[in-house]
């Protein structure tokens, strides 16, 4: 995660309510998170439905909100740095349900855009409003690569784009891209770099074990 040196932090500033949530006229799918041929409500979605686009349903999400270490420290590097997030316009690419976002506009930024092409953003737009920072943050459902934001450039890009090994269905591409076309110059992105470590190991009785 960025790290950065705190400072004392300052008040909010609170613009004026825009709508919540935006659809993108075109309907993609999601790169690493299955394929449907057009974005459902989830209220109306099948199982089939689900096995085509997983990050719709709430379990997934469930899942990684119950890991504290990683909420927790999304969560810290934002609020132990609002000096940084003040009145600042905040992209979350990836946004699930919203808890970036939420985290960014509660460490004082003005405006926070985020981006799903999942069908959960039907449920962020719920969350976000229970949470009243609808006035702050705008939900856009589409691909990264496909959405127009109503800016030229955002100070912060937020994600969590890891997958498993790093990159395993990792967003990194997608960050990326995010990055060069919306990022202004010196902006920030939260996390800013990762470690991969690596060890050699070799199980010996599981080789030699044979089962005819």
């Amino acid at each position: 995660v960025c790290t950065i040196p705190s400072q004392p932090p300052q008040p909010t500033v609170v613009p004026k309510p825009v709508q919540s949530v935006i659809h993108a006229p075109l309907q993609p799918s999601c790169p690493g998170r299955g394929k449907m041929a057009k974005l459902i409500n989830p209220e109306e979605m099948t199982s089939r439905d689900y096995y085509f686009d997983s990050y719709a349903h709430f379990g997934i999400h469930e899942e990684m909100l119950k890991d504290e270490v990683r909420t927790l420290t999304y969560r810290n590097s934002m609020y132990h740095n609002k000096h940084v997030f003040k009145d600042k316009i905040v992209l979350d690419v990836g946004s699930g349900t919203g808890i970036l976002s939420m985290f960014a506009a509660k460490a004082g930024a003005k405006k926070v855009y985020g981006i799903e092409c999942s069908s959960i953003s039907d449920y962020s737009e719920k969350i976000i409003k229970a949470n009243h920072l609808d006035n702050i943050i705008t939900i856009f459902k589409g691909k990264v690569e496909e959405v127009e934001l109503p800016v030229d450039q955002v100070d912060i890009i937020i994600s969590e784009w890891m997958g498993y090994c790093l990159f395993y269905e990792s967003m990194l591409n997608t960050v990326i891209f995010a990055r060069d076309k919306w990022l202004k110059p010196g902006g920030l992105m939260f996390p800013d770099r990762a470690a991969l470590y690596v060890v050699a190991i070799e199980d010996r009785q599981y080789k030699d074990f044979k089962i005819h």
